[in-house]
Protein backbone atom coordinates (compact mmCIF):
# COMPACT_ATOMS: atom_id res chain seq x y z
CA UNK A 1 0.00 0.00 0.00
CA UNK A 2 1.58 3.26 -1.12
CA UNK A 3 0.48 6.54 0.36
CA UNK A 4 1.66 9.52 -1.65
CA UNK A 5 2.31 12.68 0.38
CA UNK A 6 0.47 15.90 -0.38
CA UNK A 7 2.46 18.09 -2.73
CA UNK A 8 2.90 21.86 -2.41
CA UNK A 9 0.36 24.06 -4.16
CA UNK A 10 1.80 26.96 -6.11
CA UNK A 11 0.67 30.56 -6.13
CA UNK A 12 -2.87 31.28 -7.24
CA UNK A 13 -1.86 34.41 -9.11
CA UNK A 14 0.44 32.68 -11.58
CA UNK A 15 -1.03 31.86 -14.98
CA UNK A 16 0.71 28.49 -15.05
CA UNK A 17 -1.40 27.27 -12.16
CA UNK A 18 -4.67 28.31 -13.79
CA UNK A 19 -4.42 25.33 -16.12
CA UNK A 20 -4.64 22.51 -13.62
CA UNK A 21 -3.06 19.30 -14.82
CA UNK A 22 -2.44 16.04 -13.07
CA UNK A 23 1.06 14.67 -13.22
CA UNK A 24 1.77 10.99 -13.72
CA UNK A 25 2.64 10.58 -10.04
CA UNK A 26 -0.70 11.94 -8.88
CA UNK A 27 -2.66 9.78 -11.32
CA UNK A 28 -1.30 6.63 -9.73
CA UNK A 29 -2.36 7.70 -6.22
CA UNK A 30 -5.21 5.72 -4.70
CA UNK A 31 -8.22 7.59 -3.37
CA UNK A 32 -8.61 7.41 0.40
CA UNK A 33 -11.81 5.39 0.07
CA UNK A 34 -9.91 2.67 -1.81
CA UNK A 35 -7.19 2.63 0.83
CA UNK A 36 -9.80 2.29 3.58
CA UNK A 37 -11.67 -0.46 1.70
CA UNK A 38 -8.42 -2.35 1.14
CA UNK A 39 -7.56 -1.99 4.82
CA UNK A 40 -10.94 -3.34 5.92
CA UNK A 41 -10.70 -6.24 3.47
CA UNK A 42 -7.21 -7.07 4.72
CA UNK A 43 -8.45 -6.87 8.31
CA UNK A 44 -11.28 -9.29 7.60
CA UNK A 45 -8.93 -11.79 5.96
CA UNK A 46 -6.41 -11.63 8.80
CA UNK A 47 -9.11 -11.96 11.47
CA UNK A 48 -10.59 -14.98 9.70
CA UNK A 49 -7.15 -16.61 9.59
CA UNK A 50 -6.56 -15.80 13.26
CA UNK A 51 -9.96 -17.25 14.23
CA UNK A 52 -9.25 -20.42 12.24
CA UNK A 53 -5.87 -20.73 13.97
CA UNK A 54 -7.51 -20.30 17.38
CA UNK A 55 -10.09 -22.97 16.53
CA UNK A 56 -7.38 -25.36 15.33
CA UNK A 57 -5.39 -24.73 18.51
CA UNK A 58 -8.43 -25.41 20.68
CA UNK A 59 -9.18 -28.63 18.79
CA UNK A 60 -5.57 -29.82 19.03
CA UNK A 61 -4.93 -29.66 15.30
CA UNK A 62 -2.26 -26.94 15.46
CA UNK A 63 1.40 -27.84 15.14
CA UNK A 64 3.09 -24.48 14.64
CA UNK A 65 2.49 -22.21 17.63
CA UNK A 66 4.80 -19.50 16.25
CA UNK A 67 2.67 -19.15 13.10
CA UNK A 68 -0.45 -18.86 15.25
CA UNK A 69 1.14 -16.11 17.34
CA UNK A 70 2.32 -14.27 14.21
CA UNK A 71 -1.13 -14.47 12.58
CA UNK A 72 -2.70 -13.18 15.79
CA UNK A 73 -0.25 -10.26 15.90
CA UNK A 74 -0.95 -9.48 12.24
CA UNK A 75 -4.69 -9.38 12.91
CA UNK A 76 -4.18 -7.12 15.93
CA UNK A 77 -1.94 -4.74 13.98
CA UNK A 78 -4.39 -4.65 11.06
CA UNK A 79 -7.19 -3.76 13.49
CA UNK A 80 -5.14 -0.93 14.98
CA UNK A 81 -4.29 0.42 11.51
CA UNK A 82 -7.92 0.32 10.36
CA UNK A 83 -9.05 2.11 13.53
CA UNK A 84 -6.36 4.77 13.02
CA UNK A 85 -7.38 5.30 9.37
CA UNK A 86 -11.03 5.63 10.35
CA UNK A 87 -10.21 8.01 13.21
CA UNK A 88 -8.09 10.20 10.96
CA UNK A 89 -10.82 10.31 8.32
CA UNK A 90 -13.43 11.32 10.89
CA UNK A 91 -11.12 13.96 12.40
CA UNK A 92 -10.37 15.38 8.95
CA UNK A 93 -14.09 15.52 8.18
CA UNK A 94 -14.81 17.32 11.46
CA UNK A 95 -12.01 19.78 10.78
CA UNK A 96 -13.39 20.52 7.32
CA UNK A 97 -16.83 21.12 8.80
CA UNK A 98 -15.39 23.64 11.27
CA UNK A 99 -13.62 25.69 8.58
CA UNK A 100 -14.78 29.25 8.09
CA UNK A 101 -15.94 30.13 4.60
Amino acid sequence: MNIIPVSNIGSISSKENNNLSITGKEQSALPFSDVLKESVKNLQELQAQSQQDAYDLAMGKADDLAAIAINSAKASTALEMTVQLTTRAVNAYKEILQMQI
